[in-house]
């Protein structure tokens, strides 16, 4: 403003008042005046050239004249052209040179072009190395902030192994002025990130805990603590050490010791630097010592229970993330359990704040914390404030009010939130309509055990509400749940009919659900069968096709209701005659084929009887949205934790349909080749309906005519996705029960009780909600032995002539069996689900089910770090009324492993779970895994299983750091002259369907890191990993994997290692896993 006054007030003088502000330098004063002066882009980019041309001649024909001004000022000059957008390819050695000048006017300008203009992928950078370092390593201390904040911007891998060692010694000398120390903080924390062997925590975190324990200036620890902070986020694993330095300094800005006063915020401490500390202290488990959990937890109550809200803005947003970042901290602890109440105290006012950032803040938390169980009665008192945040302005907002909706609902709230959700459709944006109908629906059909009928009434509202926005899997539950339960057919009936007559039909999804329920139980209600016919009749034409296939079989089975008289019959006629001339060739089938049915007469009624039950499977509904929150204890641990989508103990085989041998039996039947309509052998499961509608397969080959017996099994399958055949009917005479002539509608007769079933999913009380099939036989491998692959070209195998090394016993050519992975004790109480499968998924993925049985359910979460390992049981107890006595984990001592297991309580509560962490440390090599030795009682019987635990030595890697592909394979024959081991073997179908792509995943995930372009055969995979135990030291292991080319999925493993045990350990996984 300054500028603007004096270039106003005297116009001579407008130039001399610019210069200052650019260096005092009158032609890039006169330069930036020209370019903002140009009326339009052609002129600037004109006087933008003309000066890139008038640069390059001076550093070219004059650069040996050229005074220290000028080059400043012609650099400056090509910083404002870069800044402006346009390319700059030239006088950067110009910059450099600057650098190495020996005035600050100089270093500053070179310093700062060389930031902007080059990254640390540009060459010219390695040229500045050593004048960097030169200015690191100076007296001057100008100099020094000016090369570490050029480090800290553009420094990359070879800046950080060649000036790593300076700055870290600036960082740890206490003498040089903490402004330095701060930038060299910082600096060094860009290096680590570039390359993270500078910092190795067997040295760096004692060097670190020293200066944490004795600096006292906060600006430099902010920056220590900044760096601490990116370590710990890569792996904490060494500086434990460094927590109760934390601790001590969160107490000494909780207490408000010894605060400078220009770290105070608004009389906050330095709520930057407690916000660093608190998500540090994040990073690691609880305390162990008493005194330092103690301290930890006077500081958090300090945090949660002495922090007011004021009226200043600027503070009121560093309270709230102190407060924020406090909790987090909180729910973090094992031991905290006291301060969690005042937490939820705390969201819950921050839900009436008019801040929309702190409200969205205090919804997410919220849905967090609503996962576990303790707390979900105290965060219903908030439910109306969660409530009115669905109307609030902001779509954001709206969404995580949803969630925690969602999250915090149980049976004695799940009305009134049904209710209003029911109530919000009518406001609620289209693009939340979706999740808002599939999140209502799920708790509708959560907590309608013992009310279904509630639940087919609200899926109804919600199909009318939301049928444009919804896909058919909700109609379809409803279908299937309705069917699945004979005492509502008759209520199911009455609902479709009262909906049909009073409000018709709102969109297609209600129209189907309508048309579906009459057809298969409109037989039940009392009245001509011609009145919801004639309410069905004039919505056919006004639908899609898929609704009309729906609609026509609804007609035919309409024929056969008791009481459907001549004209009834006449429309439904008219109709299949209209059709059969339709340009869908579906629909024009289906109408031939139904008149030539309704052409038998009787006869037909044992095709198009209706549907019979479904087995219990988990809802299809779930699949559709990340459940959060669930009705038990156990399954909220266990969904938190992921595992709702990947706990099937074994794949369903798909079935081919039967669509296409009924069709040809149809065909049959009407062109007069049989009497009686064709039939299926009794053990085929013959999809009527599903050919019907549109969506089974007609590629199946057509079988040879046989009688029909009087009861076949029709199912609905492709039309619900269930994909599983029912028990064969009652007799047609039984099934199709119709109205008497007085009009009362006879009960529905008995169904056969589905057949037993061994999986947990098919039962009401799979409190995890995990829909675990039943397990698999486990398919042994062929006995005929697979031929070896063949080995590449000598010329071309860079690893050498693997071909001819073995390992063990084996042959080259032997097929290998998979490793057993469970030992089962005696017992009387057995699983239901293939304990095996669990652990051999288990090796491959870090969440996942562990064991399961009718009364206890065991998942399992684990973290991995370095040398070091967390695994946390979730132990559930099932039952609704008796607890688990006895309960009893043990895990046997394994050479080369530190375990420590958290004390197991002798009991569990019915509907309780338990958690329970173990800790792991590797110290050497180790092939044989542990397992855990798991015992209970209850009702008289006894339980004991020995369970493989997922704790290999491949859990411990990490990727080994490769230079070049000559370095890593002279690191590969001096690995393979030490210990190898090869084996060949067919991989499971899984795997083998995937290609060489599903086996690098899979090694991947065994953090066997492959590395590309390192075998010159594309179809081969190297992969080169290592782990630090904590006595033997750093371990180095690679694997390759060679592929044959004529036998799909057959695989030749080679993993070589510096340790046999390594070697050893990885391929027994690598057989464990993929095999």
């Amino acid at each position: 403003q300054d500028v603007r006054r004096v270039a106003r007030a005297h116009p001579g003088r407008r130039r001399r008042a610019m210069a200052p502000f650019l260096g005092g330098m009158r032609g890039l004063t006169v330069f930036v005046q020209d370019v903002r002066n140009c009326a339009n882009k052609e002129q600037e980019r004109a006087r933008v050239e003309r000066e890139l041309a008038n640069v390059r001649k001076k550093f070219t024909k004059y650069a040996a004249t050229l005074t220290p001004y000028d080059r400043k000022k012609y650099v400056l000059k090509l910083l404002y052209i870069y800044m402006l957008g346009y390319n700059v390819d030239f006088g950067h050695t110009e910059a450099l040179k600057l650098i190495s000048a020996s005035t600050y006017a100089e270093k500053q300008v070179g310093y700062m072009t060389t930031s902007v203009i080059l990254n640390e992928r540009n060459e010219f950078l390695r040229m500045t190395i050593n004048s960097i370092r030169n200015d690191v390593i100076s007296r001057n201390e100008t100099s020094q902030c000016l090369g570490l904040a050029c480090i800290a911007n553009v420094g990359g891998r070879e800046f950080a192994d060649s000036l790593a060692g300076d700055v870290e010694t600036i960082l740890t000398t206490p003498t040089i002025r903490p402004v330095v120390r701060k930038k060299a903080a910082l600096c060094l924390l860009r290096l680590f990130r570039k390359n993270k062997e500078i910092l190795l925590a067997e040295t760096f975190a004692e060097k670190l805990t020293d200066l944490l324990d004795a600096e006292r200036d906060l600006g430099v620890l902010v920056g220590v603590l900044g760096l601490l902070l990116g370590i710990v986020q890569h792996n904490a694993a060494g500086y434990e050490m460094c927590v109760p330095k934390v601790i001590a300094i969160m107490e000494r800005l909780t207490r408000n010791v010894d605060i400078p006063p220009e770290y105070l915020y608004y009389g906050i401490p330095s709520p930057w630097l407690q916000v660093k500390c608190m998500k540090i202290l994040q990073y690691f488990p609880t305390p162990d010592d008493p005194e330092l959990l103690d301290a930890q937890l006077k500081v958090m109550k300090t945090i949660l229970t002495g922090t007011d809200m004021v009226k200043n803005f600027n503070k009121n947003n560093a309270l709230h993330a102190i407060l924020f970042e406090a909790i987090n901290l909180v729910t973090s602890m094992d031991y905290a359990h006291e301060l969690l109440n005042p937490c939820v105290e705390l969201l819950g006012k921050f839900l009436t704040m008019k801040e929309p950032n702190i409200r969205y803040l205090a919804l997410n938390t919220l849905t967090a914390l609503a996962a576990m169980p303790d707390l979900r009665d105290s965060i219903k008192a908030y439910e109306e404030a969660v409530i009115s945040s669905l109307h609030d302005a902001d779509i954001t907002i709206r969404k995580r009010a949803l969630t925690l909706l969602f999250s915090m609902c149980d049976a004695s709230n799940v009305h009134s939130v049904i209710n209003e959700l029911l109530n919000y459709f009518v406001t609620a944006d289209f693009d939340i309509r979706e999740e808002l109908a599939l999140k209502t629906a799920i708790l509708a059909e959560r907590y309608s055990v013992n009310d279904r009928m509630w639940f087919i009434q609200v899926a109804l509202q919600l199909i009318e509400k939301a049928g444009d926005f919804i896909n058919d899997d909700l109609w379809h539950r409803l279908v299937q749940i309705a069917t699945n339960h004979p005492e509502l057919h008759a209520s199911t009936a009455q609902l479709m009919f009262v909906k049909l007559r009073d409000d018709g039909a709102a969109n297609e999804l209600v129209l189907r659900a309508v048309s579906y329920c009459l057809g298969e139980f409109g037989y039940l209600l009392p009245i001509p069968p011609s009145q919801y016919l004639d309410m069905l009749l004039p919505l056919f034409h006004g639908t899609d096709d898929t609704t009309r296939g729906i609609m026509l079989t609804a007609y035919v089975k309409i024929a056969l209701h008791r009481g459907c008289d001549q004209p009834a019959m006449a429309k439904i006629v008219q109709v299949f005659t209209e059709t059969s001339t339709s340009m869908n060739t579906e629909l024009q089938q289906r109408s031939l084929e139904y008149l030539a049915l309704l052409r038998l007469g009787p006869s037909m009624r044992s095709i198009l009887e209706p549907m019979p039950e479904y087995p219990d499977r988990a809802s299809v509904l779930e699949k559709h949205v990340e459940v959060e929150n669930v009705e038990s204890d156990v399954a909220g641990a266990i969904r938190k934790l992921g595992l709702a989508n990947g706990t099937a103990a074994a794949k369903v085989i798909e079935q081919p349909t039967a669509a296409g041998k009924w069709k040809a039996a149809a065909r049959n039947v009407i062109s007069g080749a049989a009497a009686q309509p064709a039939a299926l052998p009794a053990a085929a499961a013959v999809d009527l309906l599903g050919d019907l509608l549109g969506t089974a397969s007609t590629s199946a080959p057509a079988p040879a005519p046989a009688a029909l017996p009087a009861a076949s099994g029709v199912n609905l399958d492709d039309l619900l996705g269930i994909g599983s055949s029912a028990a064969a009917l009652p007799a047609p005479q039984e099934r199709l029960a119709l109205p008497t002539s007085s009009g009362a509608v006879p009960p529905p007769p008995a169904r056969p009780a589905p057949a037993a079933t061994t999986s947990s999913a098919a039962t009401l009380d799979d409190l995890l909600g995990l829909g675990v099939a039943p397990a698999a036989p486990v398919v042994r491998a062929a006995t005929t032995s697979p031929v070896a692959p063949a080995a590449p070209a000598a010329s071309n195998d860079i690893f050498g002539a693997l071909s001819a090394v073995t390992s063990g016993p084996a042959s080259a050519t032997a097929t290998v069996a998979p490793t057993q992975l469970t030992q089962p004790m005696s017992n009387s109480i057995q699983p239901t689900v293939n304990v095996a499968e669990c652990a051999k998924r288990l090796l491959t993925a870090d969440n996942g089910l562990l064991y399961e049985d009718a009364n206890v359910q065991i998942g399992l979460k684990t973290q991995w770090q370095g040398s070091q390992g967390r695994l946390m049981f979730y132990i559930g107890n099932k039952s609704a009324t008796t607890d688990l006595q006895a309960l009893s984990m043990t895990i046997p001592e394994t050479t080369g492993l530190r375990i420590s297991l958290q004390p197991v309580p002798a009991s569990v509560g019915p509907k309780r779970q338990i958690q329970l962490m173990l800790q792991v440390a590797i110290t050497s090599a180790f092939v044989a895994p542990p397992n855990v030795q798991f015992a209970y009682q209850i009702n008289n019987q006894r339980c004991a299983q020995s369970l493989a635990l997922p704790i290999r030595v491949n859990k411990f890697l990490s990727p080994m750091p490769i230079a070049s592909p000559q370095e890593f394979i002279a690191k590969w024959h001096q690995m393979a002259g030490a210990s190898q081991h090869q084996k060949i073997m067919d991989v499971s179908a899984s795997y083998a369907n995937g290609g060489t792509e599903s086996v690098a995943n899979a090694l991947n995930n065994m953090r066997l890191t492959v590395q590309k372009g390192l075998d010159p055969n594309p179809a081969n995979l190297v992969a080169g990993s290592r782990f630090v135990g904590e006595r033997c030291g750093e371990t180095l292991v690679a694997a390759r994997v060679e592929s044959d080319a004529n036998v799909r999925g057959r695989y030749r493993f080679t993993v070589a290692s510096m340790d046999a045990n390594t070697s050893a350990a990885v391929m027994d996984t690598l057989v464990a896993a993929l095999s």
